[in-house]
């Protein structure tokens, strides 16, 4: 028996390493079934509620569908004798295709129902938006800016929903078209934040009117057009904002890393040449400089190529030709401290959408928000697809 036993053992712990190793082959390929497939998932709080598509030129209407139901719902309240109902909408393009007519179709189902239904919208189909008229539904066209004629786009992807007590802000950022359908975007959700709603509502007012009067009051400077919510630190930034750089400001609120909390990474639809994005590519060469993991996600050539310029490394970016994503996500010690805030909407990061556009961005510091979010990255990072030579919106 003793002769054995060393043979044995040696044999059995290269059985057990050879088991462990194949096993943990198996768990780093196989991407995670939830991060393969388009999801959605409420916060433990309640407060949130995030959907995620993952594009790749498979139509996916998940996020209509979620944006639907939200409508269906209301729309049932006001038929069952609920009053004080209301959505309002800004939505750069909306076209029948991509699940535009159906959530056409479900907001005039809620107006005949009682609920009031207000949308502002860019270049779209008229056909679908005399539907709407023809239906009741008030909508107000915005072919540039809506404050002014400039160069600026209502670029805005958001629906806000009132059903009884329920206050809802839909920060898409997707459009409702075909192609939009096709690629990868995320919607985040904020329930019953009253200050957060408020801020929207009033921001949607002034798209609506042309101006950023509305009823006696302006918002004639930067600062009134960011607007903090009450949820865990919400935060939004209304566009446009001239002369502020915004995301930089977000950047530079960065003061430390450390191993496990040193995340840094950015989803970008749109990466110009300007002062505006070379500032924010300071400040990512900086947090690199102090240990930060900072990562972006680009989804066109000339992203990828500005990015390059501005001295970001190669290993730092990754093409996705067919991500949609405005994403910012920190976890570092921001704003003095440890925490993890996601920055979501439909900004581009050029000095177009933050110095004319009419754009949004919200700000949320909730640890399961953005572990979602970073699991959502952690998906398109490692399975990059080819750069979006186009340019197309």
């Amino acid at each position: 028996m003793i002769t054995y036993k060393p043979a044995f053992r040696r044999r059995s712990l290269t059985s057990m390493l050879l088991f462990i190793m194949t096993l943990m082959t198996t768990m780093i390929s196989a991407p995670s079934a939830s991060a393969e497939s388009s999801d959605c998932e409420v916060s433990h709080s309640n407060r949130y509620e995030s959907c995620f598509i993952y594009g790749g030129g498979v139509q996916d209407l998940l996020l209509v569908t979620k944006i639907k139901g939200k409508i269906d719902a209301t729309a049932d309240a006001a038929a069952a004798g609920e009053t004080g109902n209301y959505i309002r909408i800004a939505l750069y393009n909306w076209y029948s295709s991509g699940g535009g007519q159906e959530i056409a179709a479900a907001l005039v189902r809620a107006q005949q129902s009682g609920v009031s239904v207000r949308v502002v919208v860019g270049p779209s189909d008229d056909g679908l938006m005399n539907y709407l008229r023809s239906n009741g539904v008030d909508v107000t066209a915005c072919a540039k800016s809506c404050m002014d004629s400039g160069s600026g786009a209502m670029h805005n992807k958001f629906f806000l929903i009132k059903k009884g007590d329920t206050k809802l802000v839909i920060q898409s950022s997707s459009n409702l078209k075909d192609t939009q359908a096709t690629h990868a975007q995320n919607l985040l959700i904020s329930r019953d934040d009253a200050a957060l709603f408020s801020a929207y509502v009033n921001y949607w007012r002034r798209l609506n009117a042309h101006s950023w009067t509305y009823d006696g009051v302006t918002w004639d400077t930067n600062a009134d057009r960011t607007i903090d919510g009450t949820n865990d630190l919400a935060k939004a930034y209304f566009y446009p904002q001239p002369g502020a750089s915004r995301v930089a400001d977000v950047l530079g609120n960065v003061s430390a890393c450390e191993p496990g909390n040193d995340r840094v990474w950015m989803e970008a639809s749109e990466f110009d040449v300007s002062s505006y994005s070379e500032h924010i590519a300071n400040q990512l060469n900086r947090l690199r400089g102090i240990g930060c993991d900072v990562k972006i996600i680009v989804q066109k050539d000339a992203g990828h190529d500005v990015l390059r310029s501005y001295g970001i490394p190669e290993a730092d970016i990754h093409c996705d030709g067919w991500s949609h994503n405005k994403l910012l996500l920190i976890d570092a010690k921001y704003a003095g401290e440890w925490r993890k805030p996601v920055f979501v909407g439909s900004y581009n990061i050029t000095e177009n959408s933050a110095y004319r556009a009419n754009d949004a961005m919200l700000r949320v510091i909730d640890g399961d928000v953005t572990n979602r979010y970073i699991n959502q990255f952690q998906h398109l990072w490692i399975n990059p697809r080819a750069c979006d030579p186009s340019g197309v919106e």
